[in-house]
């Protein structure tokens, strides 16, 4: 791990210091996130009701979600530095995503001609909630990328034109709602697949009702957050 020069910012006084540091590009891309409810929370947050509507999921998940989120947020007042090497996670799963994603969006790129910036920004809606698209394609677009570890997901999206987790569904629909963009491009990608079955690229329109539900679902999520905040701070 790269070592980092610390310094001691702000006074808290009796209360633990605010340890920072001059961060890479990847530490600070974690620090700007922090304590927010992010994009790619979306899905496990929502679900729809009988109705056909949108509402604050009640498991476990979102449960276990918001009370981490109210611990980041807790967080930014005292050790982030060692805070912040426990929200690292990782699995087989994700280091496979990770590790292809940006060779998927050269394979977009080769495909469609467009040109994509592609570059790992975390864009803030408010002080609450922001995303990180994987990249931006002209004035209009987004993408985004899953390389799943599991290659029938793939292969479903590729035949079927189906987003396969519904969790990515509210992924980029929140992304659109956070960045004011028209459409996405959902890529997913199968680097052991022959050439031609490597890449499904399905466009995904900006949803209004869709980001009308999150938008409000959303400010439920703030509320309970705070919640939590404000019981631990009477204490």
């Amino acid at each position: 791990m790269e070592e980092f020069d610390i310094h001691i910012d702000f006074d808290f006084g009796d209360n633990t210091p605010n340890v920072l540091t001059e961060p890479d590009p990847e530490t600070e891309w974690k620090i700007d996130r922090l304590g927010n409810i992010t994009g790619s929370t979306f899905g496990k947050l929502i679900k729809t009701d009988r109705k056909g509507g949108f509402k604050l999921s009640d498991g476990l998940t979102a449960e276990g979600l918001i009370y981490k989120i109210a611990w980041e947020r807790l967080l930014k007042n005292g050790n982030i530095s060692n805070g912040l090497g426990r929200l690292n996670f990782s699995s087989q799963a994700t280091n496979h995503g990770n590790d292809y994603e940006g060779e998927a969006i050269l394979k977009y790129i080769e495909q469609t001609k467009a040109e994509v910036i592609y570059e790992q920004q975390f864009i803030k809606l408010d002080e609450w909630i922001g995303g990180t698209p994987d990249g931006f394609i002209g004035k209009d677009g987004l993408i985004e990328v899953k390389a799943p570890f599991n290659g029938g997901n793939h292969l479903k999206t590729l035949l079927t034109g189906e987003i396969y987790n519904k969790e990515h569904f509210y992924q980029i629909q929140g992304y659109l709602w956070i960045t004011g963009r028209k459409w996405c491009d959902y890529v997913t990608y199968d680097p052991d697949l022959i050439d031609a079955l490597q890449i499904s690229i399905n466009r995904v329109e900006r949803d209004e009702e869709v980001i009308s539900a999150i938008a409000e679902i959303m400010e439920e999520v703030k509320t309970k957050i705070q919640a939590i905040i404000d019981t631990i701070e009477s204490k």
